[in-house]
């Protein structure tokens, strides 16, 4: 099956397909089709002509179309619900936004994304888009001879590239937090945010991500658009060129020594462009921080925009996070066009939507073909021509194991019999059990015994030959020089294991010292005596040493 993700901005169109395969799914094509920015020239209807195009070249019977709402056409709201039942929460979620929407909710489409399940509650990313935007887009979509099977979001559908879309819905136990029921903050303290940025032509798309889980969405009007006008009023260039100078050369110097003039007069152009974007990122960033009671830990960055030069470490200075470029086509393995750069600043909420065709219903993607908007096909046709193959292979499949866990089952007792058989007989010949212990358990323990016996004689045996500590003394004193020629008071002499240690007093300077740490060198058994520390005294050197000694231990052999 292919799924088609279609990705219409305002300067460009993206285009991702994706191919199921046994194992996974690989992205097999990609397309753009750049808008005309001539004035007077009507985009939709440039936008219908490309899409028709690309229709012809796909079977609707076994392609998927996904397209998506743009995300300031969207409201999003973080709702915790005492329960986790989907269809539940989905009848309760025109109640629970009422107050929060900026449009009444008889003209709105309502969805939710289930972020995880804690006990039998929920946590669920709400949604609403008002109906008019979504009669638009599917107007669009029909006239370019396209029938989506899906209406997304630029938000979630770029989420795909972080979450766990494959598996089913986080779920944890209670325990977890028996608070998040009484109070919704006490679940989303202390949590650690990534930030995604997508920073398309006019505006930017703002994703923060628990973990792996998508939890917030917030949009900023502000794109590469914004420093193509710039550079237009600068420079009067035609927007045209204006935009091709933005995506090409544009750059934020990150130190102005030795630039030349023109270089920091483009980049102050550049960066005072960019400081926009920097103060509505710190208001986005405070309000997911005061939502969520967490921190904000990383921000990635990719769209077109975002292949500024220097805005990583412009943007990290200004918002006191790191902020590092997402390369988008790195995350995927089976990649079968070109990771060029553009194609990884370019392809990110496209191939986000082409994913949202391949989830399960055990974890759906988000969509607004509801109520009035839903397929009008027949549910029970559409399911049959998607799961027939798979349920007449489950049935296949049942069948066997059915077989095949019979026949274990009679093969595993046969095997079960034999062996208790084989274990009694060998329990009475070779351990010599009587018939009451020749079972499990008494070789259990006749094996146990018998390892004890056998690490207790290899202890014996590890010791025989080892030189006492009387042994050693007679060494060190042998390898110490005589009293006259070093007078030595020892206060402390002790032995463990190979390990010697000694302390006193010469009756001298430091070079006795130097000269008893020589002498013990030859008792030592790596050649090195640590002096540990030395105290000079009136008259005498206090000192402390240690060394390791050969105690001549046996290793045994197996």
């Amino acid at each position: 099956m292919k799924s088609v993700g279609i990705d219409i901005g305002t300067h460009q169109v993206k285009v991702v397909e994706v191919q199921t395969l046994s194992k996974g799914f690989q992205l097999t094509r990609a397309f753009t089709k750049n808008l005309s920015r001539a004035t007077g020239t009507d985009l939709e209807l440039e936008i219908i002509e490309f899409l028709r195009e690309l229709s012809t070249s796909y079977d609707p019977a076994s392609t998927r179309f996904v397209v998506g709402l743009r995300q300031d056409k969207v409201s999003f709201r973080n709702k915790t619900f005492p329960f986790a039942d989907r269809q539940r929460i989905q009848k309760t979620l025109p109640f629970e936004l009422e107050e929060d929407l900026p449009f009444s909710v008889e003209n709105a489409i309502f969805d939710g994304k289930i972020v995880r399940v804690v006990g039998t509650s929920a946590e669920v990313l709400a949604a609403a888009a008002p109906k008019i935007h979504i009669a638009h887009l599917l107007d669009l979509m029909k006239s370019s001879n396209i029938e989506p099977s899906i209406v997304s979001t630029e938000g979630t559908a770029f989420a795909n590239l972080f979450e766990r879309w494959g598996d089913s819905v986080l779920a944890l136990p209670a325990s977890v937090n028996s608070n998040l029921l009484e109070d919704e903050g006490a679940e989303r303290q202390n949590r650690s945010l990534r930030v995604a940025l997508n920073i398309g032509h006019t505006h930017t798309l703002v994703c923060a991500f628990d973990g792996s889980a998508l939890v917030g969405v917030r949009t900023i009007l502000w794109g590469g658009k914004n420093i193509a006008d710039a550079i237009v009023q600068k420079y009067n260039l035609p927007p045209a060129e204006a935009q091709k100078e933005m995506e090409v050369k544009a750059f934020i110097l990150t130190t102005k020594q030795d630039a030349s003039f023109e270089a920091k007069i483009f980049s102050d152009l550049i960066s005072k462009g960019v400081r926009d974007l920097v103060r509505d990122l710190q208001l986005s960033l405070l309000e997911l921080k005061a939502e969520f009671g967490g921190e904000i830990t990383e921000v990635m960055m990719t769209g077109g925009a975002s292949g500024i030069q220097g805005l990583g470490p412009f943007l990290t200075q200004h918002l006191e996070v790191p902020v590092n470029k997402l390369n988008v086509l790195e995350i995927f393995p089976n990649v079968n066009f070109e990771r060029s750069d553009e194609a990884n600043l370019r392809y990110g909420v496209a191939i986000g939507l082409a994913i949202d065709g391949l989830r399960k219903p055990r974890n759906p993607a988000l969509n607004f073909m509801k109520n009035e908007f839903a397929r009008q096909k027949s549910l029970i046709k559409d399911l049959w021509t998607e799961w027939g193959t798979v349920v007449k292979a489950a049935m296949a499949a049942s069948v066997l194991f059915c077989i095949w866990a019979l026949a274990r089952e009679q093969v595993a007792f046969n095997l079960d019999e034999v062996s208790s058989e084989l274990l009694r007989s060998r329990a009475r010949e070779v351990a010599g059990l009587s018939a009451r212990q020749a079972n499990e358990a008494g070789v259990r323990r006749y094996i146990q015994d018998n390892r004890r016996k056998i690490a207790d004689i290899r202890m014996i045996e590890n010791l025989v030959g080892m030189n006492s500590a009387m042994d050693v003394m007679s060494k060190i004193t042998t390898a110490i020089p005589d009293r006259n020629s070093m007078p030595l008071q020892l206060t402390e002499f002790a032995i463990n294991d190979a390990n010697v240690s000694i302390a006193g007093y010469v009756r001298g300077g430091k070079n006795l010292v130097d000269l008893l740490q020589r002498s013990l060198t030859s008792v030592s058994v790596d050649g090195r005596v640590h002096v540990d520390g030395i105290q000079p005294a009136v008259g005498q050197t206090g000192f402390r040493m240690s060394f390791r000694v050969d105690r001549n231990l046996q290793k045994v052999t197996k």
